[in-house]
């Protein structure tokens, strides 16, 4: 008897942490910048407030994602912008009737024997941000904020946070997102500041420079790489201690193939899964040939607004033949709270995708 084929896993995200209205608008004129280049600034979306999608419709939610024929239902229990859509005591809420959305998708999702995904950031909380600048590696930016360093306090309440939804809710997976330091690319040195210094005395054994250009490019290195290792350990004994079944999968801006930052780091061997958001070849193929036996690779089917091309929707059965698995998202108009009418073409691509993958 034949063997099997391999049963895919097929997400599509509706992102809401983020809409893009239907009718467009300038973002040049909005006035705020973003980190990535001048170019993403034609963009058509923004970071979504909370009342905007508070009125979702779960069942509707729900059943788009089927329609597409996803066999994982996925939605943040934390959005970008800092709130929560379940009733969280450690941050802000998405408004009624949002703030209950999350556990009523969550049930349908098991109700019909779909497992149910959720997300979390990891560098950037917009709320956060914006009230704890003590927080942010200096001189960096994301979306118009900075990014939340690892070694400061913000990394005790994500993982307040972790406990909290896995207690109230049997998650059976978490995709963190922003999993970096200081910035989406690997940024050129590390900076000073007064949640550094104990770790960068621990970790190089010398005292903290008040100056960057006196922190070297290798010590730069060790430094970040064993602070990404202390977050990531953190966050996984977090996510086991509640739920030792629930899946761990995270999201990397990976650069390059065989980077010095994730060469047999510990987030590479003990992820459950990995998660590159591009379909990039030479990516690909890095982590395919460095991944532990059980890991799955998930790559991004359709996303990534502001790097055209790294997402190629049209190759699906090409990286399903070598083994790849499947995530996408799209963001939604926040008058319809679907996604708008300049995704159909790619939609209908994924949804061609999902129908015929095995899963």
């Amino acid at each position: 008897m034949a063997d099997e084929p391999r049963k895919a896993i097929k997400i599509m995200a509706n992102d809401y942490n983020f809409v893009r209205p239907a009718e467009g608008f300038d973002r040049r004129a909005w006035g705020q910048e973003m980190s990535f280049s001048e170019a993403s600034l034609s963009y058509d979306w923004r970071i979504s407030l909370p009342q905007e999608l508070a009125h979702s419709d779960p069942q509707a939610f729900f059943q788009w994602q089927v329609d597409l024929g996803c066999n994982v239902i996925f939605h943040h229990c934390y959005t970008f912008n800092g709130c929560a859509w379940y009733p969280s005591k450690l941050g802000p809420i998405v408004p009624e009737p949002g703030n209950k959305f999350f556990g009523k998708v969550l049930d349908l999702a098991h109700n019909a024997g779909l497992p149910f995904h959720t997300y979390m950031g990891i560098a950037a909380d917009i709320f956060t941000c914006a009230v704890r600048n003590d927080w942010l590696v200096p001189n960096t930016t994301l979306f118009g904020v900075g990014t939340l360093a690892p070694e400061s306090e913000w990394t005790d309440l994500l993982c307040r946070r972790i406990e909290e939804v896995l207690t109230e809710y049997p998650l059976d997976a978490i995709l963190f997102d922003q999993f970096f330091y200081g910035d989406t690319q690997t940024p050129g040195h590390l900076e000073p500041a007064p949640f550094v210094a104990k770790p960068f005395k621990e970790i190089i054994g010398r005292p903290m420079p008040e100056k960057a250009e006196d922190i070297t490019p290798e010590e730069t290195l060790i430094y970040w790489r064993e602070v990404l290792a202390r977050q990531f350990i953190r966050i996984r004994d977090a996510v086991k201690s509640i739920r030792p079944d629930c899946i761990i999968y995270v999201n990397v801006p990976y650069v390059e193939p065989n980077s010095p930052l994730w060469t047999d780091h510990v987030m590479m061997k003990e992820s459950d899964w990995l998660f590159v958001e591009s379909s990039r070849p030479e990516l690909l193929d890095w982590l395919m040939s460095v991944r532990q036996p059980e890991q799955r690779i998930i790559t991004t089917i359709i996303g990534m607004p502001h790097m055209d091309g790294e997402c190629d929707v049209k190759t699906w059965q090409v990286l399903y033949d070598k083994g790849f698995d499947f995530f996408g998202y799209a963001f939604p108009d926040p008058k319809t709270l679907f996604p708008p009418p300049l995704y159909d073409e790619e939609l209908a691509i994924v949804h061609e995708a999902y129908h015929a993958l095995p899963g």
